[in-house]
């Protein structure tokens, strides 16, 4: 029969896998009709275009003639045009009629201030007539000017100049159209990155958020700083890539909210790499921390005693990254001569990870001026940093809360009797230790108290019971002398009370309501209900002493209560 039994399960169990791969065969073959079906209908459906971006922008590119001094030369955007700060440089270009209405134009700057003139009557300007307490840039901009009806056939001049050397001469892609067009261009070019960076922000808050469920320090540190460092560096994003127009036109303050994030993200990388062993013990990243400090507050010196701007100092924070990642490098380097195993392994490939997609953008930045954004690849390497590092110390950090859980309920345990909940002989000796080493002060009131007739209780009713007994003679003396003072169950039917800054009358006012509640459940039980008890207040003599006589009074108030049992009886 069980040879029948174990040959139907597996038949049953091959029916039901064969049922799951139909079912999973079924799912894709939906996917791929669907996939065809969007493909087929795409390829033959014909409708007008209603969308919103359905006026067209169209790219001025070519025919432009850079004018530097008395030197012109025929240029295609965008271009680098390398003249030194300050010194005006100008595009020209013949505006063409388009096949659909166009009315404003629209470029990028960088650092640079502007002057847009049609047939040489000034339409438009930036950067002119700034007020700032200190030197500062003009900061990076979309620059957007409405043309007159009668642009067709007139020469737009761009006249450019640069805030710094590098920056001077640059003129990017010029774009036409009309302001919906334009504005949604930038809106969509720029969507995967402020969708991206919201993704980051809000992850950056959810990191924050769940740090506080944390109990071990360094535990909530960890998330913490990552958290921090999401939102601060995703923002950083934003506005770096210029998508920060699109909510506030005040380009000055977010110039310099751009560069006050900058200048933060070295700290809260070190930061985030201190609350792990592999970094907190090396004497180089506990340096490097101090020097981005005291970097972030000498570029604040510098900036507000009108010394250098935010943007001449951009430097200072690439180097504070580079020395990080040598640092990372180094003690990766260390540990493998050494032959030792390299802990948090996924921190350092998360973190040399962002270096390499970071080092990109840097190079962009020194080597590629025209380019208005040069922050993508940072971005990707953003998402792999916080997404894998959100992911594995979140994880880590909820095994060792749980890992702390259960230390702390095993280490209650240890110091906590099981039938009666109070603290037991370990809790005691620990307390006693305290008061014998410790405590200089005053001693506390040491009292004894053994439940009488334990073992009648158990021989006659058994030790369901005796334990009754126990718990209810527990339950008195925590009720009367539990927090602040402290009860112990030293032994079987044993307890102490360590009661510290009593006085005598107030400890036997606490007696008195004790024993009257005794004598009141001795009532409820068919057994004798009673406890012998004595109590000194200990001195000089020490803690001890203390206990020692108080057990003889405990015997001795024994003795005396059986020598009445006694007398009642033999009346």
């Amino acid at each position: 029969m069980r040879k029948l039994q174990n040959r139907k399960e597996p038949a049953e169990e091959l029916k039901e896998k064969s049922k799951e791969r139909l079912r999973v065969f079924a799912l894709y073959l939906i996917l791929v009709m669907v996939i065809v079906l969007l493909f087929w209908m795409n390829g033959v459906t014909a409708a007008n275009n209603i969308g919103f971006d359905n006026e067209n922008v169209y790219i001025l590119n070519e025919g432009w003639t850079m004018v530097r001094g008395q030197e012109a030369q025929p240029v295609t955007l965008p271009v680098d045009g390398s003249s030194a700060a300050g010194e005006a440089v100008s595009y020209t270009k013949i505006l063409e009629k388009q096949d659909s209405y166009c009315n404003m134009i629209m470029f990028h700057s960088s650092h640079q201030r502007i002057k847009i003139y049609l047939d040489e009557e000034l339409l438009y300007t930036f950067g002119y007539g700034q007020s700032t307490p200190v030197r500062a840039s003009v900061g990076s901009a979309w620059q957007y000017t409405r043309l007159p009806e009668d642009w067709d056939g007139k020469e737009l001049r761009i006249e450019t100049r640069g805030v710094y050397d590098s920056y001077s001469g640059n003129q990017e892609t010029v774009y036409l159209g009309t302001k919906t067009s334009l504005v949604f261009m930038v809106a969509k070019q720029k969507m995967v990155s402020l969708l991206v960076n919201l993704f980051l922000f809000i992850m950056g808050v959810l990191l924050i958020i769940s740090s506080f469920f944390f109990k071990a320090a360094h535990t909530e540190g960890r998330i913490r700083y990552l958290g921090i460092f999401a939102i601060v560096t995703s923002t950083w994003i934003l506005l770096k890539s210029g998508v920060g127009q699109i909510f506030t036109g005040n380009i000055l303050m977010s110039m310099n909210i751009l560069y006050l994030l900058f200048g933060l993200m070295p700290i809260l990388t070190i930061s985030f790499l201190l609350t792990f062993d592999s970094f907190s013990k090396n004497t180089f990243m506990r340096g490097l921390y101090w020097f981005s400090v005291g970097s972030y507050f000498a570029m604040q010196f510098l900036q507000l005693a009108d010394v250098m701007d935010y943007t001449q100092m951009v430097s200072l924070n690439h180097i504070n990254f580079l020395l990080i990642v040598i640092g990372m490098a180094g003690i990766c380097i260390r540990k493998k001569i050494k032959g030792e195993k390299i802990q948090d392994i996924s921190v350092f490939v998360a973190c040399f990870t962002f270096a390499g997609f970071g080092a990109v953008d840097i190079y962009r930045f020194y080597f590629e001026k025209t380019m208005q954004s040069n922050v993508g690849f940072t971005q990707a390497g953003l998402i792999c940093f916080v997404c894998s590092l959100g992911y594995s110390v979140v994880k880590q950090s909820s095994e060792e809360q749980t890992q702390m859980i259960e230390n702390k309920t095993l280490k209650k345990i240890a110091y906590m009797d099981i039938l009666t909940k109070l603290p037991n002989r370990t809790a005691f000796e620990n307390r006693m230790e305290y008061y014998r080493t410790e405590c200089l002060g005053q001693g506390p009131m040491v009292m004894i108290v053994d439940l009488n007739g334990l073992k009648e209780i158990n021989d006659t009713y058994g030790h369901k019971a005796g334990d009754l007994a126990i718990i209810r003679i527990a339950q008195l003396l925590d009720r009367h002398f539990g927090q602040p003072l402290r009860t112990y169950r030293i032994g079987g039917d044993e307890f102490c009370v360590l009661a510290e800054g009593e006085t005598e009358e107030t400890f036997g006012q606490r007696i008195r309501h004790f024993l009257g509640e005794v004598e009141e459940a001795d009532k409820e039980y068919a057994f004798s209900f009673s406890a012998a008890y004595g109590y000194v207040k200990s001195g000089e003599e020490g803690i001890d002493k203390a206990f020692i006589y108080a057990d003889k009074k405990m015997y001795a108030c024994k003795m005396q209560m059986k020598q009445e049992l006694a007398k009642e009886k033999s009346w």
